[in-house]
């Protein structure tokens, strides 16, 4: 298993992303122990342009697959902008 750090960009659907937000969220928390980190990338103003995930996966391919397969994704909120290998070296939790 490896890391697998995950950029996401808005598209632009303000609407259909508060629609598809509960189940964006279920699909994250499902990832469990898989997903190690995640969180929104912010504008200036604080709201929301893009997301960063690192998941945990076999092959990067299975890392696209659930990067994917993330509703916001399916739905047409966010657009995956890569997929790359990523390497912890250290994490400190977030105050």
């Amino acid at each position: 298993m490896a890391h697998f750090l995950v950029e996401y960009r808005e598209i632009g659907n303000p609407d259909a992303r508060e629609a598809r937000r509960p189940d964006h969220i279920a699909y994250r928390k499902g990832l469990g122990a898989a997903m190690a980190l995640a969180g929104p990338l912010l504008d200036e103003d604080e709201k929301p342009i893009g997301s960063i995930v690192i998941l945990e996966a076999a092959s990067q391919e299975a890392a696209q697959t659930l990067a994917l397969e993330d509703p916001y994704v399916a739905h047409g909120v966010m657009t995956i902008v890569s997929v790359r290998r990523y390497r912890i070296a250290a994490m400190k939790p977030p105050a």
